[in-house]
Formats: structure tokens, sequence, C-alpha cells
């Protein structure tokens, strides 16, 4: 383990052995994935959860001394990396994996191939396969937010938000049923002293419903895209009758 030789270094090192077998260093790896505990106890608690195998999933070798105190350094497998990024379950775990999983297909490309490949070429490599790969998730989601946007503007109101409209329509209509302003609506000034207040709400109504069909170009309230419901309800709250003449 002593002939290690670094041959990629984009998110973190991955080294090869004389028999090209790859490792990560485990202390690079907790520093990567931003682990708040310390280095030691927590791949301890990795190594004892998930049944790691010395010898065969992972390797120690001496460490630089940390005051006064030997420390050891373990050597992971691509396997044991690619497991143990993944269940920290975060964005740096799901990133890195998906760095060691590409690092594996170049692996056996160069085998099946038997193309000798230097670190400036697997580093190139690795550099295209990431950038193809941003652009496919870009293209991808792109075309998600365009569908998401279409499928959202076709939606219309949920149960709840109907409910919430119909008493908002229900508040304007008594809020303006009580104002002596709006006797024009087809009543004289004599009739109005003591007012219908059902004729007059009924006119509100007819005339609110009315005025939100023509807004938002639908048959009902009930039709309404989920998209509008705050402007809708914006709407019904600012909303006045036509004055009868």
């Amino acid at each position: 383990m002593s002939n290690l030789r670094v041959i990629a270094n984009e998110l973190i090192p991955v080294y090869a052995t004389e028999d090209n077998q790859r490792l990560i260093n485990g202390r690079e790896l907790h520093g990567f994935l931003g682990v708040e505990d310390k280095f030691s106890q927590w791949i301890q608690r990795r190594i004892e959860k998930y049944g790691f195998e010395a010898g065969e999933d992972f390797f120690t070798i001496p460490g630089k001394s940390q005051g006064g105190r030997p420390s050891v350094e373990y050597l992971l497998t691509m396997d044991t990396a690619k497991e143990i990024s993944m269940v920290e379950n975060n964005e740096r775990g799901r990133q890195v994996r998906k760095y060691f999983i590409e690092m594996e297909r170049l692996a056996k490309e160069v085998k099946n191939n038997v193309i000798p490949l230097d670190e400036r070429q697997v580093r190139m490599e690795l550099l295209k396969s990431a950038l193809e790969h941003e652009e496919r998730l870009e293209s991808v989601e792109q075309r998600l937010t365009e569908v998401t946007r279409k499928v959202e503007e076709q939606i219309t109101l949920q149960h709840h938000e109907q409910y919430a409209l119909q008493k908002a329509i229900n508040r304007r209509v008594l809020d303006l049923a009580d104002r002596a302003e709006f006797q024009q609506l087809g009543f004289d000034e004599q009739n109005y002293i003591t007012p219908d207040l059902v004729k007059v709400k009924r006119k509100l109504y007819s005339q609110i419903h009315r005025s939100i069909k023509d807004c938002f170009a639908v048959a009902s309230y009930r039709d309404i895209r989920r998209c509008d419901f705050e402007e809708a309800m914006k709407y019904v709250q600012a909303w006045r009758p036509r004055l009868a003449a």
C-alpha cells in the first residue's frame, strides 16, 4: 500500500495500487461529505454497522501523528466508498457516489480496450463525462419545468381553494349589500329605507359570478386554474358591481 498513485482528483483523490485496485482515503471522504462527527468515531460506526471486513472492504495503514499520537488511515475500496457515500443521504454523498461510478466505468473501458490511461487522460475523460451529464441534466430539468408549467396551467382549483373563494365571494356580497351607496341596484330611495336585502344580494351574487366568469374565461368559479387562485381572491376582494343608471 506504500506505492499508491493518484489517478484522479476531481472531487476527491482516487488512488490506484500497483495491481490497479482503486482506493479512497476514508479521512478525505469524511471531509468531503461534511460529516460533523470525528473521523475515528464515524469510520468505526460505519464499519460496525455495515459489516465491512478489513483486508477485503478496507485496509489500514499508519498515518501522520496527531498531537503526538499515531493515527490510522483507512483505505476504502470503491464499493465500500460508494456504499458509505450513499448512506450519508445528502447531496454531497450522491455527488461523490456518481463520481466513483464514473471512475469504475472508465476503468472497465480501459480494461476492455486495453488502453492505458495516464492521470491527465483520466481527468479529461471525467471532465468530458461530467459536462455531458450536466448538459443532459439541464435539458431534462428544462423539459420537466416546461411540463410542470403546462400541467399547472390546466389544473383547476382544489376543493379547499374552491371553498375559500366561495367564502370570499360571500363576504364581499354581504359587505356590499349593507352599503347604502348600492341602493342604485334597481331600488328607489323610498324602498331602500327598508331594503329587500334578499333581492339586493341576489343581484350582487349574479353580477359577481358573471364578472368572475368573464374575467377568467370560465364557466364557473370552480373552473378557475390553480395558478390564478391568488389573483381570483384579490379580484373578488376588490370587486364592485355595476350600478344601475
